[in-house]
């Protein structure tokens, strides 16, 4: 169970606010600011058209709204507690224009109706990346490639610590090698934080990565909080990327002091993408967003996390 922490807030919103502190609790930044978003000047300052958002998560709504209830009960705050249409408008609205449809499974016979409702779902929603899920199971390999192959899916999600997932087991092999050859994604939560899980460590990424040295894989929130283990391994794998999900935020719950994580950004500029975690973040979109622009990071890094890296993963356009 995650351990709770109550911090009182001038802002307005419930005492009863996290399972984790905040960095400043006499300040914490706004739940929502979808009227006038914060770092909209920012992205004009920087010469960004538009962001490209690697970690947005999109489930059935009777999925997600368990998921909401779930931190609920750890008093974890949602800030886009709204349908899917809305929460698709406030990314627009915050210059968000390309986003991935992340979920997952977290038990068997799951992955292949979420990849299908996927498919039904956003097929046709503008700029959407379409992602996939999958699970160790009969059929894996035949579902993944049918969400390729047919549905045209440009990568897959897989969450370690919920699915209770080992990614170096032998029924997986020949989907890893499969996505591998195909040049497919995956956005893999695989590090200790918020919450450990039986094969979150990095022993077992390592031993995994090892196994397919070229799969392209992006390892969310930069595999907090073991960033500086998976950081090496970058050196390793020309594949391997990381994501800044939920890191360089006042919200600790990928750690208590990220901004030497910056260090890492600034030696591996091409292998990091901005990721956010929405809808289920409690803060605006442009917290996250606002803190890396006024971070110390050099322009052409700025725009290479928010815009050109991803760009290029998924072949956008990015001067249409």
């Amino acid at each position: 169970m995650l351990p709770c922490c109550h911090y009182l807030s001038s802002s307005g919103r419930s005492s009863e606010t996290s399972p984790f502190p905040w960095k400043h609790p006499d300040r914490m930044p706004p739940l929502r600011d979808d009227d006038a978003p914060e770092h909209l000047p920012l992205l004009k300052k920087y010469g960004l058209p538009f962001i490209i958002d690697i970690h947005t998560h999109f489930f059935p709504e009777y999925v997600m709204k368990r998921i909401w209830k779930w931190f609920d009960g750890v008093h974890w705050e949602i800030a886009y507690r709204d349908n899917e249409a809305a929460r698709t408008e406030s990314l627009r609205k915050n210059g968000i224009r390309h986003f991935t449809t992340l979920n997952y499974a977290h038990k068997e016979k799951m992955a292949e109706g979420l990849n299908r409702w996927t498919f039904e779902t956003h097929a046709n929603t503008e700029n959407a990346i379409l992602f996939g899920t999958f699970f160790p199971e009969e059929g894996c390999l035949d579902y993944v490639k049918r969400a390729v192959e047919e549905y045209g899916f440009r990568g897959f999600k897989l969450h370690c610590e919920v699915g209770r997932l080992d990614l170096t087991r032998k029924d997986l092999s020949s989907t890893f090698s499969y996505l591998e050859k195909k040049g497919i994604p995956l956005v893999i939560h695989s590090g200790d934080a918020p919450l450990p899980g039986p094969y979150t460590n990095i022993r077992y990424f390592r031993t995994f990565i090892e196994r397919y040295p070229t799969l392209k894989v992006i390892v969310a929130h930069m595999g907090a909080s073991e960033v500086w283990e998976y950081a090496e391994l970058l050196s390793i794998f020309p594949e391997l990327r990381l994501d800044t999900t939920m890191v360089f935020v006042d919200f600790l719950s990928t750690g208590t002091d990220t901004d030497p994580y910056l260090e890492v950004i600034e030696k591996f500029p091409d292998r990091v993408h901005f990721g956010s975690d929405f809808p289920i973040i409690p803060y605006a979109l442009s917290h996250p967003i606002c803190n890396l622009l006024n971070s110390g990071l050099s322009n052409e890094i700025k725009r290479k996390v928010f815009l050109e890296n991803s760009a290029r993963l998924f072949s956008i356009d990015i001067d249409s």
